[in-house]
């Protein structure tokens, strides 16, 4: 059995091997994240990434595009009209000298043979078709090690830098903002990053014959629950659907904001609760994305302890305290319906230095967080805010010892992603912070 490294460890290999102009063959199971690594050296090497699943790809025509095309003299000639993400990645190749951009060619082995065959050598000829790459153009590939694969020779494997990679925590939380849940989940539960499908054992199974049940409890003692055949038509939790999950729960308002629409919709949501998860409606749309793993089970798990936590809140202890600093109201508009970071950070950029220092301070009581209903927004802004603020001012200072010190006036997801935050202003602060709501 071949030795998988994480992506932390892989990725420096990975750099030596593209400044070197070699070609890396990320080997893994299919959603465990290569995509999102191969996208986040794009920031390393401060270029971009062109990506092109080849699986996708019906012929080898779609991927060279040589064919034979006639002049206006009748002559025959071979011409090659490569796939347009190649193209692109040639054209951007040769107007940007001083990059390295990056072709990825991901699942190249999940295609037909010619079409793999084809890809095999870009690396040595440095050509598709007609058309030579540029010499700064850099390829990585990406393929599955298990499953319905085209099988490679040593000639053709020897063109490539061979790593067989596993996903790793801190890499899966370091190149994205997870939703709340899901990070507070992936940090009790480290494991849960590539979670066994399972379930409960059939009926069946429990009521065999007397004859049989000798064999079975001696042979086979059943837990709680099986692991699932790989072979039934089940989601999985892997990096990639977490993802997915993570989006849809942000999209569903379930972000940890503790606003009033957050609590009626997981009031609806657990209407329905009895003593089995899998029959609850919030669990079968968790499941949807990640299957019946420990994952799924631990995730609605969590999410359940935090709606009874918001049950039996004192709301008296929830009255704003901050409401002197509330911003202007198309602030407070504008982060309800940002969509995404940039658009936080586009608001940043407009912001005075005082608005978004109140702004900050005000963020940091639940209340406010309550009243923007949007969590991812307000991560965001409270990552990305201080970047753009040279001091706290004995004010601001002022003003956050209204708060710290009761955990329950805290936006405690807003106040972790401040301390998160690499900005110089944060270095004076930080140990402040920490230290009064470490008192509470």
């Amino acid at each position: 059995m071949k030795s998988a490294l994480t992506f932390a460890q892989a990725q420096p290999f990975i750099e030596a091997d593209l400044r070197a102009g070699q070609t890396p063959a990320l080997m893994g199971p299919a959603g465990i994240g290569k995509s999102s690594l191969t996208e986040n050296l794009s920031r390393v090497f401060k270029t971009k990434v062109f990506t092109l699943p080849v699986n996708q790809l019906a012929d080898r025509a779609d991927l060279t595009g040589v064919r034979m095309t006639q002049s206006k003299s009748g002559t025959w000639r071979q011409e090659a009209f490569p796939h347009s993400i190649i193209m692109e990645a040639i054209e951007y190749a040769a107007d940007h000298s001083d990059e390295h951009p990056i072709l990825f060619l991901d699942e190249f082995n999940r295609a037909s043979s010619d079409i793999t065959s084809s890809i095999l050598s870009f690396q040595t000829l440095r050509r598709i078709g007609t058309i030579d790459f540029p010499e700064n153009l850099r390829m990585i590939v990406a393929g599955n090690d298990k499953g319905n694969v085209t099988s490679l020779d040593e000639a053709s494997i020897s063109r490539f830098s061979i790593y067989h990679v596993r996903p790793d925590l801190d890499t899966f939380l370091s190149i994205q903002r997870l939703n709340p849940f899901i990070t507070d989940v992936l940090t009790k539960y480290p494991e849960d990053l590539m979670a066994m499908e399972m379930m409960e054992p059939s009926a069946k199974e429990s009521d065999d014959d007397d004859d049989d049940d000798d064999s079975d409890s001696e042979g086979h003692a059943f837990s709680e629950f099986e692991f699932m055949a790989e072979d039934t038509f089940t989601q999985v939790t892997r990096p990639r659907t977490i993802s997915y999950a993570s989006e849809w729960l942000n999209n569903m308002g379930l972000d940890k904001s503790g606003s009033d629409k957050e609590r009626e919709l997981l009031g609806s949501l657990f209407s329905d609760m009895t003593e089995s998860n899998e029959s609850n409606v919030l669990f079968v749309g968790i499941e949807a994305h990640v299957g019946n793993t420990t994952f799924a089970h631990h995730l609605f798990d969590e999410i359940n302890t935090y709606f009874n936590s918001i049950l039996t809140a004192n709301h008296v202890s929830n009255q704003p305290v901050l409401s002197s600093l509330r911003p202007k109201q198309d602030i407070i508009n504008t982060l309800s319906r940002a969509k995404n970071v940039p658009d936080v950070e586009q608001m940043i950029d407009t912001m005075t230095e005082k608005d978004r220092l109140d702004t900050l301070v005000w963020l940091t009581e639940m209340a406010s967080t309550k009243e923007v209903n949007n969590n991812q927004a307000v991560v965001a802004f409270m990552a990305n805010a201080p970047h753009h603020i040279t001091q706290f001012d004995n004010k601001a200072i002022a003003n956050l010892m209204k708060v710290l010190p009761d955990s329950s006036k805290v936006a405690q997801n807003a106040v972790q992603a401040l301390l998160s935050s690499s900005a110089p202003v944060m270095n004076q602060w930080k140990g402040m912070i920490q230290s009064v709501m470490e008192q509470d």
